[in-house]
């Protein structure tokens, strides 16, 4: 199965899925969630359909809002996985990543890619380089690692570059990781309510989709995606919060 979606490393005293800095660069469909400590967190994110046309904004307005160095990663299937690096007051940097020997990795970086910048043209990252750049983060972050265990990772092509990059993120000393606990519901008017919002996210006029038309029923319902979304993280959005709203979107006309 084909995996498209973005990684990102941050760290922040709020879980990084309700950060509007993460919502608008990579979405607001966080399917995973890592805590390790001192508040790093490492996010895996989804975006719906509507979302494609703002997206893109990268890690650099995180990290001015958070005042940490945030890492982050658009995995394209088991081909590549752009990279890109901000530190507040020191470098910023990106990355193409492929297997070596590999100079081209076949999907459009500049359309379906939250790290669109630079581009197609970028050649593949040199392995002990990148290493290197990322062991600066990681000691950026107040951590300890070493260039040598990171690229002994990075080219492990054993593993599918989703699985190396997270294998990676492993190695930049922040600890031991432990899943967030998300929210869950069973009420079928969520249900209903969340399907529904899906559909709609392809009915709101996007580059490749302008003939669609947003009415006020796909409208209400994609707002209740993407509160849904938060709502998994933000225990202060009840289920009986979300059964009002999602009535309240399927009803809408």
């Amino acid at each position: 199965m084909s995996t498209h979606h973005s990684i990102v490393v941050a760290r922040s005293t709020t879980p990084l899925p309700l950060l509007p800095e993460v919502c608008s660069a990579f979405g607001t469909g966080c399917f995973n969630l890592v805590l390790f400590g001192d508040g790093w967190q490492m996010a895996e994110m989804t975006v719906w359909p509507h979302q494609w046309p703002t997206v893109g904004a990268g890690p650099g307005p995180i990290a001015a809002a958070t005042g940490a160095p945030v890492l982050a990663a658009w995995i394209s299937d088991t081909a590549c996985a752009q990279m890109a690096a901000d530190v507040p007051g020191g470098p910023s940097w990106t990355a193409h990543l492929v297997d070596e020997g590999r100079q081209d990795c076949g999907f459009d970086h500049e359309i379906f890619n939250t790290l669109r910048s630079p581009g197609p043209e970028q050649p593949p990252a040199d392995h002990h380089r990148l290493a290197v750049d990322l062991a600066a983060w990681s000691a950026a972050a107040g951590r300890t690692t070493t260039a040598e265990r990171i690229e002994a990772v990075l080219r492990n092509e054993n593993m599918l570059l989703e699985h190396r990059y997270r294998a990676m993120v492993g190695e930049l000393g922040l600890g031991a990781g432990v899943a967030f606990e998300r929210s869950s519901w069973t009420d079928d008017r969520i249900r209903t309510a969340w399907s529904e919002g899906f559909a709609a996210s392809y009915e709101i006029p996007t580059p490749w989709n302008r003939r669609s038309k947003a009415s006020p029923r796909s409208t209400a319902l994609v707002a209740f995606l993407e509160l849904h979304d938060a709502a998994k993280f933000d225990p202060a959005i009840t289920e009986a919060d979300l059964v009002t709203h999602a009535e309240k979107a399927l009803a809408s006309g």
